[in-house]
């Protein structure tokens, strides 16, 4: 049966509404981020800027040195964060690649005394909130002389990754065909080398699906960050861009900017990997 011209109104609507809420405060982002600070505290107020300007970004990536008297950072941080930013994504993301896919695979293949006991140990690290166990997080990091430096941030974010990356690899060998690699056992492959030559090329896509979710993971952190960073060499970008906030004065255009540049790479990272994501979440599942 066709649908009816009715049926084809409504969900032409609902996809409209749905565009419009999604994109709908990335356009007024960009719109503010374009604006003067003048601009912006107009009433009533102006949507459009009437002479868009692009010095914010400029400032922003060129280190110049604007913000409000009373705001925590300035301008000229940001792409100090950025850097901080990128370099703990990076490792953080090698360092569980190279941990989970070892254990998902091991778990998976392999049967060792009590292994399914250590499996359901490392999974139910994944119900606990960070927000419960960060008074004792940071007295061990503090104890451990951790605060305030990049291996104490990249070394959390991957023990608070890793478990979930263990129970995707873990669900998503099991999927793959055991036949080529007990194949290449019987010609006189290690399980080692099977698992290199055989195995690892099939978990082409899990690997960039993995990659994406990690990344998108540690970029977007701001708890974790905020208790354990408050030196310029380690702040990434989610806590610099709430520094932009003064107590009596905030500079909204720059504050917009430096939003609109911080989502850029996870959203090119979404987009790129998107595909591979949902392969991997539906295996997970």
């Amino acid at each position: 049966m066709r649908p009816t011209p009715a049926a084809n109104l409504v969900r032409v609507a609902g996809v409209t509404l749905l565009i419009l809420w999604s994109l709908g405060p990335i356009v007024m982002g960009v719109m503010t981020s374009m604006s003067t600070q003048p601009e912006t505290q107009q009433v009533p107020a102006r949507w459009i800027p009437e002479d868009p300007t692009l010095d914010n970004y400029r400032a922003l990536l060129g280190g110049e040195k604007i913000s409000s008297d009373d705001a925590a950072a300035d301008s000229s941080q940001y792409g100090r964060a950025i850097v901080n930013t990128a370099l703990a994504t990076v490792v953080t993301t090698a360092i569980v690649l190279a941990i989970s896919v070892c254990a998902g695979y091991g778990f998976s293949r392999t049967e060792f005394k009590g292994s399914k006991q250590l499996l359901w140990i490392v999974l139910a690290t994944m119900v606990i909130p960070i927000f419960t166990i960060v008074v004792a997080l940071y007295k061990l990091m503090a104890e451990l002389q951790l605060i305030n430096t990049f291996a104490g941030l990249v070394l959390v974010y991957a023990s608070s990754t890793a478990p979930l990356a263990i129970w995707l690899f873990y669900n998503y060998v099991r999927d793959l065909p055991p036949d080529p690699e007990e194949a290449a056992l019987i010609d006189g492959c290690t399980r080692f080398g099977a698992f290199r030559r055989v195995v690892l090329p099939q978990m082409r896509s899990g690997i960039a699906a993995l990659t994406a979710i990690v990344m998108l993971f540690v970029w977007g952190q701001f708890l974790i960050p905020l208790l354990l960073t408050s030196t310029e060499e380690t702040k990434p970008v989610t806590v610099i861009i709430t520094e932009f906030i003064g107590k009596y004065t905030t500079n909204y255009p720059l504050l917009t900017a430096a939003g609109i540049l911080a989502v850029i790479p996870p959203a090119i990272i979404a987009l790129v990997l998107n595909r591979h994501i949902r392969g991997m979440l539906s295996a997970g599942g």
